[in-house]
């Protein structure tokens, strides 16, 4: 008995070292493009599918809400607030063991080769600068569409003049203690989202013309 005992045992402690054994980890398929001046930049937003990786090996904590229409492979993922973007990059460089980050503002601007809008002014009086350009944002399709869908810049990152924007690291006002209430995001135009807000277009004023 002790021993048929002891062949129990050693069977579920078997059982239990491969139910709680962690899944084995699947690659990131992230293909880098060289920009110039030492930086790499990856050639394609990041898709649903590679954030709900980041998701299941719990590295993420937000899962985005799904699109029906668009398959997780092939398609960028939205919805996405800055804090969610920082914990995706910390996962990724941990997984890749290469120092990924966000860009600036300034480096987005250099390796995508969109020239900042300036929009038209319609009022002048300080008092109004929150309404100053209001309505004179580019009209852009929200309809989310496959990646290399916008075309490539010269030295082949897709999509920067796309409807999707991207996180970067520019903080909008100067830090405190290293805390930043809003990051800028950049597309067609800039956009200042502050930190808690995943859907632009609930920002209000404080994010002025909201990304697509």
């Amino acid at each position: 008995m002790v021993g048929a005992r002891s062949a129990v045992s050693a069977l579920l402690l078997a059982l239990a070292v491969m139910l709680m054994a962690p899944q084995q980890e699947q690659p990131l398929a992230l293909d880098w493009v060289d920009a110039g001046n030492g930086l790499h930049v990856a050639r394609h937003e990041t898709t649903r599918a590679l954030w709900l990786q980041c998701v299941a090996e719990g590295a993420c904590r937000f899962t985005p809400m799904a699109n029906v229409s668009a398959p997780d492979e092939i398609h960028p993922v939205t919805g996405i607030g800055v804090l969610d973007a920082q914990e995706f990059v910390a996962w990724a460089k941990m997984r890749t063991r290469k120092p990924i980050r966000l860009p600036t503002l300034e480096e987005w601007y250099s390796f995508s080769g969109v020239q900042p809008l300036i929009p038209k002014q319609i009022f002048t009086d300080p008092r109004l600068a929150w309404a100053a350009s209001y309505g004179n944002g580019v009209k852009i399709d929200p309809v989310i569409k496959p990646s290399g869908s916008f075309g490539q810049t010269p030295t082949g990152i897709a999509d920067v003049k796309g409807n999707v924007w991207e996180w970067t690291s520019s903080c909008v006002v100067d830090a405190i203690d290293d805390r930043c209430p809003a990051y800028f995001a950049a597309g067609l135009h800039e956009a200042k989202v502050p930190i808690f807000v995943r859907d632009p277009a609930t920002g209000g004023c404080a994010t002025g013309t909201p990304p697509a």
